[in-house]
């Protein structure tokens, strides 16, 4: 049976994309700054093949602003090695592995090591 799995299984959410559900968006304070809140649902498709900055904001104490802050160097040779700390997996990847969970886990009938059938919200 993993084999029959094996040779069909699709990881698409994790190679091209997925759609991602939320209520909750990024909103310009005029004091603040950028604020995260809770508004209308809203769908919208996340594209894995394409790369992504990932980065950070950290607060200036001379200029009284944040900066941002970019993680790794696209400039760097293919091979080489970063370290730990820049080899996380973003939120962007989890929501696309859980798009890859709910897709799967009730088609493919996935049990736990009990034989029990798994219900894709408690993979």
């Amino acid at each position: 049976m993993a084999m029959k799995v094996a040779e069909t299984a699709t990881f698409e959410e994790l190679d091209k994309g997925y759609h991602h559900t939320t209520k909750y968006s990024w909103k310009k304070d005029w004091l603040e700054g950028w604020e995260y809140v809770l508004g209308e649902e809203k769908t919208e498709y996340v594209k894995m093949d394409q790369p992504r900055s990932c980065s950070y904001q950290k607060w200036n104490d001379i200029t009284k602003k944040y900066e941002t802050i970019v993680l790794g160097n696209s400039s760097s040779p293919k091979d080489a090695e970063h370290g730990v700390e820049l080899r996380g997996i973003t939120l962007r990847q989890l929501r696309a592995i859980m798009a890859n969970i709910k897709r799967r886990c009730v088609t493919e009938k996935w049990v736990d090591f009990k034989g029990v059938k798994l219900d894709p919200k408690k993979v």
